[in-house]
Formats: structure tokens, sequence, C-alpha cells
């Protein structure tokens, strides 16, 4: 029976679409290179929920999003993006998942809770008409989690429904109101499939051949041959490092690499196979988004990649260099956390002839994007040649330099280099100068000796498309501190062993301890290796296998510490992956005591944002300890405290450069190369190192040219001499 939606409520809601518009709240989401058209609530929608989108293009050329809620398919025109106009909504068992594709003038909608899948006649939608033609219980079919339909060959395959064991059953669509059903995978063969993406091979060794590229949760990736419906059969069957739950897969443009997402192994991370040859695909590379977030849903268009990653929203990668992704833009639909949960963006469609992305959000409705700077921007990658400095003079004339490299169709606007700092008062920018070829440098001004300052440097193509390093900056940003030398109290690489120990606080795993990184390639949260190159650190259960901290915490004391020199301050690297940063309880916290363990013990530091697969750096300067009130003493103590809370999420954590070191604020001494404040025997060998013209930028010269004439000489030898210690 088929029935017409083009009811009161839907004319009603056109008519307060055509006169409210949608909800003007882009300045609540933050983004990169991709504006917002338009937003339609959830509230707008009619539903508590949503989940997968897809779109739809008429005859005429008119665009449709089709958004899945909770308890129905709602068909909205986005032929003009920033009116959108919510046409009808086609009901059916309320269900957390549900899916739909296209065929021809129809949509073919399932979902978890059962009733069968429905088909809906899109044809006359241009006059508001969509219709329910029927819903499909042939067979005892009533539920399904994923559809998926093979445009070329005619035929909808079912993932994971309650027929056949939840493995590919291929329909025929040849009728497309009336589909039947062509074959199943046998039990020998398949396994439960979670989604899929299923393509008629034109050209090339499988020219003629239609594959079935299937997802299959925790078992992996599976490819079949689905030419033959009677005799479906398994082509291959390939697993990765931190399998978890294989979710989702789509295949690039030439059909070479296959993009994969897992959504449960804890980490953003999307896996690229190589399947040039269907029946020995293998792993060719990873890459992430730099968020904690979960990756979700991917699709490829014209050699950019469309990614929805739940709470970090949409993500678009260049393909120029299919194994080596490069962002170049995003939108956050959920602007609270960019940390791993189940919210946000659930899946996202750019394959509208005009350009337009849309993008289903779980909590916040359907999203009307427009990415076009994001593609004609291209990328700029923000290198450091010389590195980024740990240390910057207070004075003044610490140069920063920088590498741009192009890709993606890019060019670098020269003029928009800027380096951001921030020394306690908010960011200031200085311009850095372009210094022939995709060279740029500035040169920090003085800043407040003992604090550690803040920056990020940025730049702008010439489409239009701005870039930062770190990415997420400013909210994230690299720190040097602020000062004219440093006298090293204690170094301790953990070589050896000075006394540290090491206490479980309940926990069931995770315990510390001091070693080599075993770099366990079938966990891919720990980090590959130490991070001061010297080979040992301390890690949590630095064993093979799932060795996180489960159900509690463990600590690192150390000996006791002498911080009562002038300006004495706490160096040290540490590793911290979080696939959790929820309320800030998954965490790594540091704290000391004045007195040993005597205590009373007080916090300093609380790091408590996911920092991937890398090392990072931290210095808890004089400044940390006033702020904590605490009064450094010659018998203190810290203490690393990795804590897991519930619910359970994997905490990896590592410790490695500890140093305590005292900062020295006094004037520069004339002749002091290395800033340890006094002129001796390394000052002269460095001065001898660096005879000769000084590199670009001069001036500000070079640490060893004493007279600013850009080139270290016999003037200089001399200065140095005069000033020795």
């Amino acid at each position: 029976m088929r029935r017409i939606l083009n009811t009161v409520l839907a004319v009603g809601l056109v008519c307060t679409f055509a006169v409210l518009g949608a909800p003007p709240a882009a300045a609540q989401f933050t983004s990169n290179n991709v504006d917002q058209h338009s937003w339609l609530t959830l509230g707008d929608l009619g539903a508590s929920g949503g989940n997968d989108c897809w779109g739809y293009v008429s005859p005429s050329g008119r665009e449709y999003a089709l958004m899945g809620v909770s308890d129905a398919l709602v068909v909205v025109e986005i032929t003009t993006p920033a009116s959108p106009v919510i046409i009808a909504s086609v009901a059916h068992t309320n269900s957390l998942w549900g899916d739909m594709k296209t065929y021809q003038t129809y949509v073919y909608v399932v979902n978890e809770a059962g009733g069968g899948f429905d088909i809906v006649d899109l044809s006359d939608v241009d006059n508001g008409n969509v219709t329910l033609v029927t819903t499909i219980t042939t067979g005892g079919m009533s539920s399904s989690h994923n559809v998926a339909i093979d445009e070329t060959s005619g035929y909808l395959y079912l993932c994971g429904s309650n027929l056949a064991g939840g493995r590919l059953q291929a329909w025929d669509l040849s009728d497309p109101e009336n589909p039947t059903i062509a074959g199943s995978v046998s039990g020998g063969q398949g396994a439960n499939v979670h989604d899929a993406q299923i393509v008629t091979f034109t050209s090339g060794p499988n020219a003629g051949k239609q594959i079935a590229f299937a997802a299959n949760g925790g078992i992996g990736l599976d490819i079949y041959d689905v030419t033959n419906k009677n005799n479906m059969f398994l082509l291959s069957r390939s697993t990765y490092p931190g399998l978890s739950y294989c979710h989702q897969v789509w295949l690039s443009d030439d059909g070479q690499y296959l993009y994969l997402n897992d959504e449960t192994d804890g980490v953003n991370q999307t896996v690229i196979f190589d399947v040039s040859d269907l029946s020995n695909p293998f792993v060719a590379s990873t890459y992430n988004s730099g968020v904690a977030a979960a990756d979700h849903n991917i699709y490829i268009k014209d050699g950019f990649m469309f990614e929805a990653e739940y709470r970090a929203g949409l993500r678009i990668f260049c393909l120029t260099d299919p194994l080596n992704p490069v962002q170049v833009g995003w939108y956050d639909t959920y602007p609270e956390s960019d940390a791993n949960g189940f919210d946000g963006a659930w899946s996202c469609y750019p394959y509208f002839p005009s350009g337009t992305v849309i993008v289903s959000d779980i909590d916040r409705g359907l999203f009307v994007l427009d990415p076009s700077a994001a593609l004609t921007a291209g990328a700029l990658e923000i290198s450091y040649p010389s590195g980024r400095p740990d240390l910057i003079d207070p004075a003044g004339g610490t140069i920063l330099q920088i590498l741009v490299d192009a890709s993606c169709g890019a060019t670098t606007d020269t003029g928009t280099a800027l380096l951001h700092y921030d020394d306690g008062g908010g960011f200031q920018t200085v311009p850095m100068s372009e210094q022939g070829g995709n060279s740029f440098a500035a040169v920090f001004p003085a800043t407040t000796c003992g604090v550690a300052v803040q920056y990020y440097v940025s730049v702008q193509s010439t489409g239009g498309g701005m870039f930062t390093d770190p990415a997420g900056a400013p909210a994230s940003a690299y720190s040097a501190l602020s000062t004219t030398g440093l006298n090293v109290v204690l170094s301790d690489d953990f070589q050896t062993d000075q006394g540290w120990t090491a206490t479980n606080l309940g926990a069931t795993s995770g315990d510390w301890a001091r070693g080599v990184p075993v770099d366990d390639p079938d966990w891919p949260y720990d980090p590959s290796s130490d991070s001061d190159g010297s080979g040992q650190c301390y890690l949590t259960q630095n064993i093979l296998g799932n060795t996180d901290v489960d159900n509690g915490a463990v600590r690192l004391t150390s000996p006791l510490l002498d911080l009562s020199g002038e300006n004495a301050s706490i160096s040290y690297d540490y590793y911290l992956l979080l696939t959790s940063e929820e309320g800030g309880v998954d965490a790594m916290i540091v704290e000391v005591s004045e007195n040993g363990d005597a205590g009373p013990w007080v916090e300093v530091t609380r790091h408590d944002t996911n920092g991937g697969p890398d090392w990072r750096h931290n210095q808890i300067t004089p400044t940390d300890f006033q702020t904590a009130g605490v009064t450094p003493t010659a018998a203190m103590k810290v203490r690393f405290t990795a804590n897991d809370a519930d619910p359970q999420s994997i905490v990896e954590a590592g410790l490695d450069a500890f140093m305590i070191v005292e900062i020295n604020c006094d004037a520069a001494v004339l002749g002091d190369v290395d800033g340890d404040g006094i002129v001796g025997i390394n000052d002269f060998r460095l001065l001898l190192a660096a005879w000769g013209p000084c590199d670009l930028p001069c001036p500000p010269s070079c640490a060893a040219d004493f007279d600013d004439d850009c080139t270290v000489g016999i003037l200089d030898f001399l200065l140095l001499l005069s000033n020795w210690t």
C-alpha cells in the first residue's frame, strides 16, 4: 500500500522555515575552512535523537538531505542550502540505529528494532510528495543494522539483518518496488556484517566483478566476490594492529586503497589497506586527526575524504598522497569536547553536485555545510628545520624558523605567516619574515623571565585556508621557558635506579615500571621509544598486550629532591594516551610535598588531555609553586599518579628526561654562548664551531656573534676572552 506523506504537518513546516529560516547558531561551533549554511535541530526535525544520513538528487537537479532520526526518515530540501525546507517524515519502528540508501527514485530504510525495511518513493518530491510504497517482510525480514546498494548492478545488500545470520544478503532491485532475495553469503564463507561497500569494477584486473568490502566487527575486514548471487564467496579476511570493532570502510577513487575505521579501538586512527590484490590486502598506512574522538564513517569523493568523527565533527582530508592524508578542514558539531564518546557526528554525505555536505549529529540534528574553502585551500604543513625552542631569551632575540610545505594544490600566502606568543597577558602576534623559498622566521620579543611562554604559528594559503601548528591552536600551543640560562641540579634519564618507587592504588593492571618500551605492534597505545633517546623510561606496565591502567590508579614517587636553590623548577617529558577526556578524571596528576613522604601533598599540575602517541614536555616553574601555595625546600618529593576512573577506558602513561633546574634571570654575560651564566671552555668550543658567516636571519645574529656583524670571527673571540670567568 502506498502512503502519500505531503500532510498538513509537512506543509506547516515548509511555511515555518520559509518565514523563519534555520537557527542562526553558527557562532557556537568551531571550524576551519568549512562554513555553515544552516542547521536544523532535533526539535526542528521532530525527533529525540539522530543517526545516519544520505542524499538524493531529483531528475530536475534539486537536492535533498535524507536524515535518519530515532523513529523516522526525514526528507529535507537543501537546494538553497541556507534555507532548508522539511518536506516529509516517514515513520518507522523506534530505534537508535537507522540507515538508508537510494536507488533510482527510491530510498530504502532499515532499522534494528524490527518491522521490516521501508521502500519510499521520491519521484514526486519536487512537488512535496513523498510516498511510503511498502514495508518489506519477505522471508521473515524484520531488522537490519545497515543497508548497502550497488547502483551499477542494481542489487541491495542487507548488513547485520535477522536473516542469514547477519551475513550479507543480496536483494534484486530489477523491480525497485518489489525486491526479491537473490542470495546470501553462506555460513562457511562469511560472518555477521556491520557495514559494507559493494562495487562493480568496470576496468582493471577485476573488470566485470562485483566485490563487497565488509566491515565485520571484531573479525576485521572481509572481501567477497558477490558477482554470482548463488555462489558469493570470501576472497580474503584481514586484521590489523589494535583491532577492536571494524566499523565501516570506503574505497579510494582509483580502487587501490580501502579506508577503514574502528569504532571501539579507543584511538582516533583510520587504517589504510592496499587492496590492489583482493586476495592479499595489507595495511599500507594509518593516520589520525590529532584528536581523541573516534572515527566513525568515511566517504571519498574526487580525491578528498570526508569523515564523521563523533565528538570531533566532520573532518576533511586531501588524498593527493593516499597513504598520508592531509587534514584541510573541519567543522565541530559537538563543541563541548573532542574526547572519545558516542556523541556528535554520526555520518556525513558529500556527493551532492552543488558541493554541499550534510552531517547528521546524534545530539543536534542536521548540519548543512559549505566545504569549498577546504577543497580549494589546499594544505600547508609547518615544520621546524632548527627545532622548536624549549628556552627563550627574556630580553628577546630568540629566533623561530619554520618551513611551510604546500600540497593539494595550495600556494602559501607569504604575507600571512605569524608567530603568536603569550607570556601571561594573552596572545600577541609577531609577523614572520620570508627568508626565501618556503622558509619564514620571527624573533621572540622580550618576555617575563621564569614564565612558561605559550606559542604557536599560523599561515594562510592564497585560497584563503588558515593553517596553524599545533593544529588545535590556540586551545593547544607549544611551551618555552623564558630564561637566560639553566643550572641543572639533577638529571635523571632513568638508565639507572635513582630511588623512584611505584605504588598500586587499587588498579588491576598498569603498574609503573622502568625499562625500554616494548613497542607492541598489536597494542598501539604505548610509545614506540623513550623521549630523550637514552633508551629507558618509566611506563605503565611495560609488557606485551593490553597493559594500560585499569580500574584504579598507579603512582610513581621520586626520591628526596633539593629544590631550595634560587628559581628552582621541575622539568620532565611525559606520555599520556587517553581514550576518554570526560570530566578530567582520567589523568596524570602531579603532586609535590615540601616534607618528603610526610606531606602534605599538593597538586601542582593535572595532565588530562590525550597526547596520542607523542611525548610532551612540561615545566613546573617557581610561579606554578607559588600559585599552588608551595614553598620549595631541600627535602621535597614529587609524585605522578595515572588514574583510570569509571567508565573504564584506555590510560597509558610515561615519564622521562626528569630534571631539577635553577632558572637564571640574570642579564646575559657577553661571551656566554651556552647560557650557563659563565664564560668558559664550552663557550670557546661553541664559538669555534660557529666560526664564519651566521645563518639567516641575521640580525638577530647567532649566539656567538657578540659584535652583531653577522659573522663569528676574531673580534668575537677577543670579546669572549675578555669575559672569561
